[in-house]
């Protein structure tokens, strides 16, 4: 099956039980060439259909689909504005229309006969109800509800205020049908995971004082706002934002080009929105053009101390201003701080007024408990979260858009792989058995354990410490050993013993844990060439800025995309004809052989197939 999409054509086999599905909902977005003998994807089609299938089921990169959409949606809304402003409220239907509007060749047109009918039969609130309810069943731009408003004489107001902690929403003249659409802000659920199940939390963040009066957290002012401007009210902002401006902030770098198209979309969204792109594609540069763009005072949240301590640094020589650093040891305030989430949340009483903007790295730390403190109560109507891999294992991943903003920008591994940004990557699974000794003890554990759940604890631990492991560690370090490798395990036992056979065997190698003091001079012998192989446990996974490898083993881990997903980009930054390696040693027969199918979801979708990379142009 081929399908074309603007200049590129894909050609996707389809299973044989999947075929006829598939082809119903690409008839929906595509016209058929019979010449080339390929489906045409037509983007207007998909502003109506489902068309996630594209990169979902046949592997299509998204960026290419969601481009062409996006430029068809955008066109439209420039012929929709155009219209607008002949005088003319108009949209494109996903459904056919109903009077008062009629279908031209293209767009719903608004009849302005059949309006006046309307407004004098029901009354200007319950046509602008009717009208616009209409509109909500296609495309349109926002002012058209604005336009139609005036042309039905209403004034709908909806007006922002400070509170205690929190905001006034003062609604003039409000609907039941506003009311209704906001109240599923109301409650949030939190999802709260247990070693055997997870518990639903309801949150009760807007409290209704009366049908015009509500008081809710900060964080909703967008979510807020958006709705009430697409019911047609003006809105007044009367809140008294921390947003004074900062004054000559520098900008000593240079982004890449998608770097830049990040910082764009999230502008574009009033500052509030998440950005995921892959670890090492520089999502800290993201966050400092997004401080330099919005020069209020800002709050950058991370998850280490080390981190912390990273972006103080990158701040004062890329921005050319001292930041100050807010951690368990030192409180330091300043118009730009760096703090550590579970400091900030300790102290956000102090702090929740105190910054416009905030940024929130490792964004899938916000909804644990004391992370989510700091979202929920911050002022700041500017927001950034970064992450890698937004998903989370207990499900609150809603809790980082709600609070952080929906995701603006998106770029997988295999895009900036494509734009030779990130290295390619070669993928090896390296199995090994339990030894005799290790399946006698194991067995004997097993039969005194008193539950399932211990059992898998048992189980779990002899798989993912199998004594063969070491050997195999040898033979790839070995053969790896003009690279620079990087040695990931679970368990601090583990490491002391791989790091105490690569010793023994005279490979230039240091041991990384969480007790390790040394990490900077370890990290710069590293970077040397002094030392080339690193052994450590789940310290490196995230929340350290780690000097560049060619090769990632990993000894141990558990069934987490994330984690995986973590350790490999330690590995994919990208250097002149560079290939990174990940060996992954999984013991057979266990119950790691399951954790590896799961994690190995987090891996990039695509195999290297020899093909040399270009340097990556700067933007």
């Amino acid at each position: 099956m081929k399908i074309r999409i603007k200049d590129k054509v894909f050609e996707k086999s389809v299973p044989e039980e999947k075929f006829w599905q598939i082809l119903r909902k690409i008839k929906k977005i595509c016209k058929f060439n019979r010449d080339h003998k390929e489906w045409v994807f037509i983007p207007e089609r998909a502003l109506c259909n489902d068309y996630s299938f594209l990169y979902k089921e046949l592997s299509i990169p998204r960026g290419v689909v969601e481009s062409a959409v996006r430029e068809a949606r955008e066109g439209i809304i420039r012929e929709l504005k155009d219209l607008l402003r002949e005088g003319v409220v108009a949209y494109y239907p996903c459904e056919k229309p109903r009077s008062p509007f009629y279908l031209t060749d293209k767009f719903a047109i608004l009849s302005n006969k059949k309006a006046k009918e309307l407004l004098l039969r029901e009354g200007p609130l319950k046509a602008f109800e009717r009208i616009s309810a209409q509109l909500n069943t296609g495309i349109y731009p926002e002012e058209a509800l604005k336009v139609l408003g005036d042309i039905l004489k209403i004034v709908k107001r909806i007006r922002f205020k400070d509170g205690i902690k929190k905001m006034i929403i003062e609604l003039e003249d409000p609907e039941e049908k506003l009311i209704k659409l906001l109240e599923p802000l109301f409650t949030l659920k939190y999802y709260v995971k247990t070693l055997t199940e997870i518990t639903v939390k309801d949150i009760r963040i807007v409290k209704q004082r009366s049908f015009r009066e509500l008081e809710a957290p900060f964080f909703l002012y967008h979510k807020v706002r958006d709705i009430a401007e697409k019911q047609g009210y003006d809105v007044v902002d009367e809140i008294s934002w921390p947003e004074e401006r900062l004054d000559d902030l520098s900008a000593n770098y240079e982004l890449y080009d998608f770097q830049k198209e990040a910082v764009d979309a999230w502008e574009k969204q009033s500052m509030f929105g998440t950005v995921v792109l892959p670890t090492g594609a520089g999502k800290t540069y993201v966050g400092l053009e997004a401080i330099r763009r919005a020069s209020i005072p800002t709050l950058v949240c991370v998850v280490t101390e080390e981190l912390a301590k990273q972006w103080v640094e990158l701040i004062d020589k890329k921005l050319g201003v001292k930041a100050g650093i807010f951690t368990g040891k030192k409180k330091e305030i300043r118009p730009i701080t760096v703090g550590i989430y579970n400091s900030v949340a300790r102290h956000i009483d102090k702090l929740y007024d105190r910054f416009g903007l905030i940024i929130f790295d490792e964004v899938h730390h916000v909804p644990a408990q004391t992370f989510k403190d700091v979202a929920l109560q911050a002022k700041a109507r500017r927001r950034l979260g970064l992450s890698a891999t937004p998903d989370r294992a207990d499900g609150n991943e809603h809790l980082i858009f709600l609070t952080s903003g929906d995701v603006v920008y998106k770029m997988s591994y295999i895009e900036l792989m494509e734009r030779s940004f990130l290295a390619p990557l070669r993928h090896h699974i390296v199995y090994v058995n339990l030894n005799e000794d290790e399946k006698r003890k194991l067995a004997r554990e097993l039969a005194l354990a008193r539950g399932e759940e211990e059992r898998k604890v048992i189980e779990r631990r002899y798989a993912l410490q199998a004594s063969e492991k070491i050997q195999r560690i040898l033979e790839i370090v070995s053969k790896e050993r003009s690279r620079k490798i990087i040695i990931f395990t679970e368990y601090l036992d583990q490491a002391e013993s791989i790091y105490r056979a690569l010793k023994e065997a005279g490979f230039r190698v240091a041991l990384l844990t969480g007790k390790t003091k040394n990490r900077y001079e370890i990290f710069e012998s590293f970077r040397r060439g002094d030392v080339n192989v690193i052994v450590t446990t789940r310290v490196l996974d995230e929340g350290v800025d780690v000097p560049d490898a060619d090769v990632a083993i990993i000894a141990s881990g558990t069934g987490s995309k994330r984690q995986m997903a973590q350790r490999v980009g330690r590995v994919l930054r990208w250097a002149p004809n560079k290939v990174a390696d990940v060996y992954e040693i999984v013991t057979k027969g266990t119950i790691e052989e399951r954790l590896s199918r799961i994690r190995r979801k987090g891996l990039p979708n695509l195999s290297y197939r020899g093909r040399r990379a270009k340097p990556y142009k700067l933007g």
